[in-house]
């Protein structure tokens, strides 16, 4: 029997997304690059390969979600590796969750919910996967949740992104103005404090900077848009005028390198037990 899908009423439907206005665009911008999103994927791609080698070797789970699924591509590596196992891919954006399921139709549930709110019964799931998702979330609720609908013994592995990342645009946006152009994420030292006062026990957590090379400052906008990674967390961004764009490419061109501008993301692995 499979895991029900339910709400605070135990009516089995889709949940609907958390009401704040920053989840709606962050569903949103997602949702709209949802056909773009894995072509673009280049770092995605890399980070979860890294977090695929946390997987716990030997387990044979029979019910694995993935956390932030997405496209659905590392849910049906997920589908691949336990091919007995009953699989529930989880996104805050239905266009994802649309996308995914026309894509992967067979061997898998799919369910559109709010990470720190999760639509399961608790000790549900043998294994949890989240790759580059819970940057988005309030990653205390996000911890207890997974501590919740994790079976006793059941494994979280997980990848998101830490302070400095994108460090190059930002700099280069602060000799714009002082307006707010890119998400500022939590450091390692709060991310590893938050892990280790969760009720989980912690396996294995590192951080490990990862440099993407474009050779334009329009193609490095392209991709990020092709990605939905736009949604900024604070201000409005307000208007790009050509003048504000030169003076922002001028800046970034001191970072060129010889691949070409270069783009951080501090990447924070993890892997934890209940």
């Amino acid at each position: 029997m499979g895991i029900q899908i339910k709400s605070r009423q135990n009516e089995e439907h889709y949940l609907d997304i958390s009401d704040t206005d920053y989840k709606k665009r962050v569903a949103r911008n997602f949702g709209k690059a949802a056909r773009t999103y894995d072509s673009a994927a280049r770092l995605q791609k890399r980070v979860a390969a890294r977090a695929r080698m946390l997987l716990p070797a030997g387990i044979m789970p029979d019910y694995v979600l993935d956390l932030g699924c997405g496209t659905g591509y590392e849910t049906a590596f997920l589908n691949a590796r336990y091919p007995d196992a009953s699989i529930i891919g989880l996104d805050l954006s239905m266009g994802m969750i649309d996308f995914a399921n026309s894509c992967h139709s067979q061997g898998h549930q799919w369910c559109a919910g709010d990470m720190e709110n999760l639509p399961f019964a608790s000790d549900s799931f043998d294994l949890i996967y989240s790759s580059l998702a819970i940057q988005w979330c309030d990653s205390e609720r996000v911890f207890d949740e997974i501590h919740r609908v994790l079976k006793p013994g059941g494994s979280f592995v997980f990848s998101s992104l830490g302070a400095g990342t994108m460090e190059e645009l930002h700099s280069a946006w602060q000799q714009v103005d002082r307006g707010e152009h890119t998400n500022r994420f939590s450091s390692y030292s709060e991310q590893k404090r938050v892990v280790e006062q969760s009720a989980l026990q912690v396996n294995s957590f590192c951080r490990q900077a990862e440099t993407l090379h474009y050779p334009s400052l329009k193609t490095l906008f392209r991709e990020l848009k092709a990605l939905g990674v736009n949604t900024v967390n604070s201000a409005s961004k307000g208007l790009m005028t050509p003048g504000k764009l030169k003076t922002l490419e001028t800046a970034y061109e001191h970072f060129r390198e010889t691949l070409g501008l270069p783009l951080t993301y501090q990447v924070i692995y993890g892997q934890m037990q209940k």
